[in-house]
């Protein structure tokens, strides 16, 4: 059996929550965020500012919100770790897989994407521009890096073969030294 997180049953229609003003929806997400409320509260203040939604409609919400919070908190948490090890390799395998992270975020989002405003798949869709830009970035930085390696690298090898000739070494021997440096410059 899958595992619920993995699995999450799509709603066949809106939340009743989301349907309602945005002001009323807005203090019932403040309220959630700072945890001041309980359930019956919420649907108290909901039913005071002149909503109506049903207790069971009020705890999936508080549910699914806690849910979305702990996630959040969670790739918050994972991210100040990366973050840290970014700045000692920027360039590395690091900097790749929180690109990476970045795309999972984004479709694991798009999960609750019925609740999304135009605003928010405004940003969404721009944030995925964003990344797809700084991915071709370290691409062609890295393949710039690269070039410039493999030209010192063969700079060196002639220099040596230079010093090399008037020391009067082996042709095989100053190759075999060529190849050592232009092979290391390819890793």
């Amino acid at each position: 059996m899958a595992d619920k997180t993995l699995r999450k049953r799509k709603p066949s229609r809106p939340s009743t929550i989301t349907m309602l003003d945005p002001q009323i929806k807005d203090a019932v997400d403040t309220a959630i965020r700072e945890g001041r409320l309980t359930i019956d509260q919420i649907v108290k203040l909901i039913a005071e500012e002149g909503g109506d939604a049903s207790r069971s409609a009020v705890g999936r919400y508080v549910k699914n919100s806690k849910e979305r919070m702990e996630d959040y908190i969670k790739a918050n948490q994972m991210a100040a770790v990366w973050v840290e090890k970014i700045g000692k390799e920027p360039e590395g395998q690091m900097g790749r897989m929180v690109l990476e992270l970045l795309r999972l975020i984004s479709w694991k989002t798009m999960g609750g994407i019925e609740e999304a405003s135009p605003e928010d798949l405004m940003f969404l869709a721009k944030a995925m521009k964003d990344m797809a830009s700084a991915d071709k970035l370290a691409v062609d930085r890295e393949l710039v890096v690269r070039k410039l390696i493999a030209a010192r690298a063969e700079k060196v090898a002639g220099e040596i073969a230079k010093e090399a000739k008037k020391a009067n070494v082996s042709p095989e021997t100053i190759k075999s030294w060529q190849d050592t440096i232009r092979g290391v410059a390819k890793k």
